[in-house]
């Protein structure tokens, strides 16, 4: 009898799915991560140009690149605008609550062409 259910392989997808679920999961954050941190250069390099087209206009640039931005990004914002170039950098979103640091941001700059 110990014999035939040792030989048995009822419930060997659902073991082998439950040992590699933890792989799945780790994949998925990952993947999610470095799609926050696209998002985040991408939402910076939006605010810089925004912030070099104002500045050519003689408006307030710092103020059309906060609000060029999505609102969980603002917080912790650096925007620094000199002659016909601005740089704007944004703090990186973590996943996980308490593991992100200020050092953790992204940057991009853009100058308006002549």
């Amino acid at each position: 009898m110990f014999r035939r259910l040792l030989s048995e392989e009822r419930g060997q997808v659902a073991t082998e799915f439950m040992g590699m679920l933890w792989l799945l999961l780790l994949a998925a954050v990952a993947v999610w991560q470095i799609m926050l941190i696209a998002w985040s250069a991408d939402q910076a390099a939006n605010a810089a140009r925004v912030a070099t087209r104002v500045q050519a206009r003689s408006g307030n640039a710092e103020k059309a690149a906060h609000w060029a931005v999505s609102s969980g990004l603002r917080d912790g914002m650096k925007v620094d605008v000199s002659g016909d170039k601005a740089t704007v950098s944004v703090r990186i979103p973590i996943i996980f609550p308490g593991l992100g640091d200020d050092k953790l941001r992204i940057g991009r700059s853009a100058t308006l062409p002549s």
